[in-house]
Parts: C-alpha cells; structure tokens; sequence
C-alpha cells in the first residue's frame, strides 16, 4: 500500500479507510488508480490489522468513473489487460470476506457506481448521483452492473436501468436496493465509520464467514455474466460507436 499513489490509506481501531485520491478529477479512475484497484482488496484481505474496510472519495465526488480523458493511454501497471483488471477488481471485491462499507461522499457513476453498490453497505449522500451510463457511451456494461445489478434489484429493473443509462437521485437508488441508506451531505463517513467501529468489535470469523455465504450469490453471478461482458466490452472500445463518442466529448 505504501506504493499506491491514487488509493490513500488510514488504519484506525481494525478500520481501514481507502480513499480514492483525485478529487481535482472528481476521483475518476486513471490507469494508475485502475491498476491500484486490482490489488487493494487482496492487499485488505491479508492485513491481519484490518478488519473491516470503508471505501470512500476524496473531495466532494466519489467516483465519477473512467478517466475519460482524450489523452488516457488505457495502459496498465499490472502486466494485465485493462480488461482482465477490470475483471479483477470485481472479482477481488467479492472475495474479501471482510465487510466493505461504501461512504458515498458524492456523485458515483460507471465504476464508482460499481464500487458502491457492491459494497456490503453503502450510506449515499443525499446530493449524490448513481449510475451506469456505459450504453450511453457506445460501451457494452460489461464491468458489472449488467452482471451483477440483477441480484440486487431484480432482473427487469436492472434492465431499464442499464439499458437508458439512468443516472439516480440518492433516495431513487435507495428506494430500488442499490444502495442502503441516504444521510445528510456530509455525513456519509461517519455513518460508515460508525458502523465499522460496531462490526469490528463482532467476532471476526463469524462476521466474515457469514458475509462469505451471502457474497456467494453475487459470486455466482460473476461466474456466469462478468467475463462474458467484459469480452463484450473488450470487443466495443475498439469498435467505432465507442470512438464516436469519444470524439464527440
């Protein structure tokens, strides 16, 4: 971890706060911080201090997705494909059978969205944004909302929020089940250190083997959907309506 330069790490009490580090860029996911995310799970996961994780942003905006920047080079620090990273971030989120809990500081959108929702619990800001607007970007929603959305929300919810790209109010994600509980601006982080604080004082295997049995239902989900969309993926950022859209930024 002392080598990330885009994940910030602080370890309190069997916490540990990961916080996404490019507020001047609304915490969008570079190649850097991509390549940081394929490994900062695993990293939690055999940290003996930690035993519990918060996620959250720096700044006023949790992640507003991919770096869509022109002059992004979509290389990586891992020898992986971006592909096979993207696949390893979710993938290595769901493994960790420590709980994750999401401060949803700001705006989460495309892999933000992911990340929050994804998370054992998420506490949104009530200005904040949800969404996956990947379709809307001439890209396949391969990274795992198409994947994975359905467990959550059911399948003919999911669909309609894919398939428009629809960018959600707080409440309007809570109300669906893609997140847990809307609170004050401000105050996401401390609803989550809260609860940390609580859930790193429960006897650790019980906590953790118990959260391993609920992740296996959106484990299974990945097994089945998440590679099968990310070749999907894969095949749209080297076709011409993702390049279209790029030009058109």
């Amino acid at each position: 971890m002392a080598d990330y330069t885009r994940i910030r790490t602080e370890v309190d009490g069997g916490v540990a706060t990961l916080i996404l580090d490019r507020p001047e860029h609304g915490n969008a996911v570079d190649d850097a911080m991509h390549s940081e995310l394929t490994t900062v799970f695993s990293d939690m996961g055999q940290d003996a201090d930690v035993r519990v994780v918060v996620l959250t942003g720096a700044g006023e905006t949790f992640c507003r997705g991919g770096d869509a920047s022109p002059t992004r080079t979509f290389t990586t620090l891992t020898g992986l494909t971006p592909i096979q990273e993207a696949q390893r971030i979710v993938e290595t989120l769901l493994a960790l059978d420590k709980p994750v809990i999401a401060a949803v500081n700001g705006d989460a959108i495309g892999l933000g969205a992911i990340l929050a929702t994804l998370a054992d619990v998420a506490f949104v800001a009530r200005s904040a944004h949800l969404g996956d607007r990947h379709v809307l970007g001439g890209v396949t929603a391969g990274n795992g909302s198409a994947a994975l959305w359905p467990v959550l929300v059911g399948l003919n919810r999911a669909k309609y929020l894919v398939l428009n790209g629809e960018v959600l109010t707080a409440e309007q994600a809570a109300d669906v089940g893609l997140v847990h509980e809307v609170v004050a601006d401000g105050d996401s982080l401390a609803a989550a250190t809260t609860l940390a604080a609580r859930w790193s004082a429960l006897p650790p295997y019980a906590l953790q083997s118990t959260k391993s049995v609920l992740n296996r239902h959106l484990k299974a989900a990945a097994r089945e959907a998440l590679g099968y969309g990310l070749a999907l993926e894969e095949q749209a950022l080297a076709g011409p309506e993702f390049a279209a859209a790029r030009r058109a930024r």
